[in-house]
């Protein structure tokens, strides 16, 4: 691979095929893909991989039918808006609210592949890099790594690194990049932007935030998934948190909540591409100090990934129940409120007696939340 800036590099079009044998001959990582996909797309992918010679070839002939075949396991109705924001000709950053740990970035370039847009860059964390068959996955399928342990000043350069290979990106039009609002999932439901990724971001711009932003063409992208087949187990981690607060997960319950994000019940899932950002940066030029400028960045951003939810009546019945009020009876009808219910009282009832009332609270808040940000602007 070509020695960048970036710690992890993507895997060139020569490189390809080399990668791909090396994956196959990771006999313990292919011996759990035979077990977890269906027989027929484990074969397809047996079958086409020796004539697989590029990325493009791998994202449409290996990426795309594995994605079509979860999202006809999973999916009810996958959909999206928004691209008329886009030019074909331009690249941009995208910035997004992010609920599930592959398939975020993996639905959004599958929409823009479909759409023929190029597909992104994705931005990852290294806890993801556990062997080496899911890296050559990742960097085939245009993944670069954030690293997420180091000292502060292995970290500060490796952001430096981070922010400089995103601009080079974007400005030399090489790729868009994907990047979600903040480290890690939101697991309450509760989608902020983290101040410190778009500090890392601004590195690369000196003091001119605003026009660097701008020059970066920043899209907030908004993610609904109307069931989160994780939700369980996000809250299962909460509870164990609120427990004992040295409790740290293990890779190997990282690796089932991914399985069961791929494969979980997920009902329909949208994607909303913002408008590109760029008269609403203009507020910036008011503010104080540098501080205040993410501040008010960070507001613009999420402002765009709130009011372009797509909510379902599963959020509604969540917050009702959860504010024990009828403030949003009129978006769901009596037996959608039922079978909610009973969706949560089934969830709910796999806990411990000890942890079902502060479980609800956090289930239900995981779904009612996107109800509360997106209607915080409404006055």
């Amino acid at each position: 691979m070509q020695n960048n800036e970036i710690s992890l590099d993507l895997y060139t079009d020569e490189e390809v095929q080399q990668g791909i044998q090396e994956i196959f001959q990771h006999e313990k990582f292919m011996a759990g893909m035979k077990a977890f996909l269906p027989q027929k797309l484990f074969e397809h992918i047996v079958n086409v991989k020796d004539n697989v010679k590029s990325i493009y070839d791998f994202q449409a002939n290996i990426t795309k039918p594995f994605l079509t075949t979860i999202q006809e396991i999973s999916i009810s109705n996958l959909s999206v808006s928004g691209l008329e924001n886009l030019n074909k000709d331009d690249k941009y950053l995208f910035i997004s609210n992010h609920r599930d740990i592959v398939l975020d970035s993996a639905y959004l370039n599958l929409l823009l592949f479909e759409n023929q847009i190029s597909t992104s860059q994705i931005a990852i964390g290294d806890n993801l890099m556990k062997n080496r068959a899911s890296e050559i996955l990742f960097l085939i399928n245009k993944s670069f790594v954030v690293k997420r342990e180091g000292t502060p000043r292995e970290l500060y350069a490796h952001s430096i690194e981070l922010a400089n290979y995103i601009q080079r990106m974007i400005f030399e039009k090489i790729d868009s990049v994907w990047i979600a609002q903040r480290e890690g999932r939101a697991k309450d439901g509760n989608d902020q932007t983290q101040p410190g990724l778009l500090k890392m971001i601004s590195l690369s711009g000196g003091k001119m935030l605003k026009e660097h932003f701008q020059s970066l063409k920043v899209v907030p992208v908004s993610i609904s998934y109307e069931f989160d087949p994780t939700g369980l187990l996000k809250t299962q981690e909460y509870l164990n948190k609120k427990n004992d607060p040295n409790f740290k997960k293990s890779f190997k319950e990282d690796l089932n909540n991914m399985l069961l994000g791929i494969r979980g019940k997920k009902g329909k899932v949208h994607f909303n591409f913002g408008k590109p950002l760029n008269e609403e940066l203009e507020v910036l030029d008011s503010a104080k100090n540098g501080k205040q400028k993410l501040e008010f960045l960070t507001k613009i951003i999420d402002r765009s990934i709130h009011t372009n939810y797509q909510l379902n009546p599963i959020n509604y019945v969540a917050y009702d129940w959860l504010h024990d009020s009828t403030v949003f009876s009129n978006k769901y009808s009596f037996e959608e409120n039922e079978k909610y219910t009973q969706f949560f009282q089934d969830q709910i009832s796999q806990l411990s007696e000890e942890e079902k009332d502060d479980g609800r609270q956090y289930l239900l808040a995981m779904y009612a939340n996107p109800v509360k940000n997106a209607n915080q602007y409404e006055d």
